[in-house]
């Protein structure tokens, strides 16, 4: 995942910020790819619920997503580690809530509240990363 994000964003920021192409469906594309690759890499080499490699998948694509939009594509890796550095290092324990979500990587499959991070971290990325593109730098 934190490799993958680097593709977030092409080489040269003024040839992307000139293009005379839609790059919304190409984002969504991309996201996409990066999402579905995660999971069926993930999927081989762990014996995770399938559920939990799901979410997890979307959500730090969401967070890579949101990173490049935020920090630039050299960046998008640091929400994805971070979150998973503070779900291994933390246990997952119920309460506090706002901790509970803080580790939501690491939570049991059947975790709404999980879940709705996951889903509230992939849309908003996402949206951002669609709408706004990875920023620019230099």
């Amino acid at each position: 995942m934190a490799i993958l994000g680097n593709g977030l964003g092409g080489a040269d920021p003024s040839l992307e910020a000139t293009a005379a192409i839609r790059w919304a469906p190409r984002r969504a594309l991309n996201l996409a790819a990066i999402a579905v690759l995660t999971a069926t890499v993930v999927t081989v080499v762990t014996t995770a619920p399938a559920g939990v490699v799901l979410r997890d998948a979307a959500g730090l694509t969401g967070l890579a997503a949101l990173a490049a939009t935020l920090f630039g594509r050299r960046l998008a890796w640091t929400l994805p580690v971070v979150t998973g550095c503070v779900s291994a290092g933390i246990p997952a324990i119920p309460e506090p809530f706002a901790l509970y979500l803080l580790t939501w990587a690491g939570q049991p499959p059947d975790s709404v509240a999980a879940l709705t991070t996951a889903a509230v971290f992939a849309v908003t990325g996402a949206a951002a990363y669609l709408t706004r593109g990875p920023r620019r730098i230099g």
